[in-house]
């Protein structure tokens, strides 16, 4: 019994940390139906949306792989970035993988640069946002113009 009580206080915990202190009461959710759904995430050129809960928001979110945020239909569903507002990405002067390490890579959020290494083996992609590997996208360092150090 003592088992499953833990358990219990520890989901609840984890419910109360994602309700309280991730989302951020935002005005624009208050055009969305019960301020719900997706907005464009600023600077991120169609790359990354927000998502509305119940008035609050979070993110941002990637897209996957090679699709871009739609404001009209307010999915992961467009092939051409129609936000003309790609200005500096949050405040954050780079994202993506480091020219001198493809391995690793930068994402921004809320003007913070947070840095991250890839899985052993493999290395990270600008355009699809993933890591991904060498035997499957080979270009990727050329492309991107980064080195690659495999661990």
């Amino acid at each position: 019994m003592l088992k499953f009580y833990g358990i219990g206080i520890a989901l609840l915990g984890l419910v109360l940390a994602i309700d309280g202190q991730m989302g951020i009461r935002d005005a624009r959710c208050d055009n969305l139906l019960d301020g719900t759904g997706n907005v464009m995430a600023n600077g991120k050129a169609c790359r990354e949306f927000l998502l509305c809960w119940n008035y609050y928001i979070y993110g941002p979110l990637p897209c996957a792989g090679d699709t871009l945020f739609n404001s009209t239909s307010g999915n992961c569903d467009a092939t051409q970035c129609s936000d003309d507002r790609q200005g500096p990405l949050d405040g954050c002067a780079f994202t993506g993988a480091l020219p001198e390490d493809c391995s690793r890579f930068v994402t921004c959020a809320n003007g913070l640069e947070w840095q991250y290494q890839c899985g052993k083996g493999t290395y990270y992609s600008n355009r699809l946002l993933v890591c991904v590997s060498p035997l499957e996208y080979p270009e990727i360092p050329a492309i991107q113009g980064c080195a690659y150090f495999p661990l």
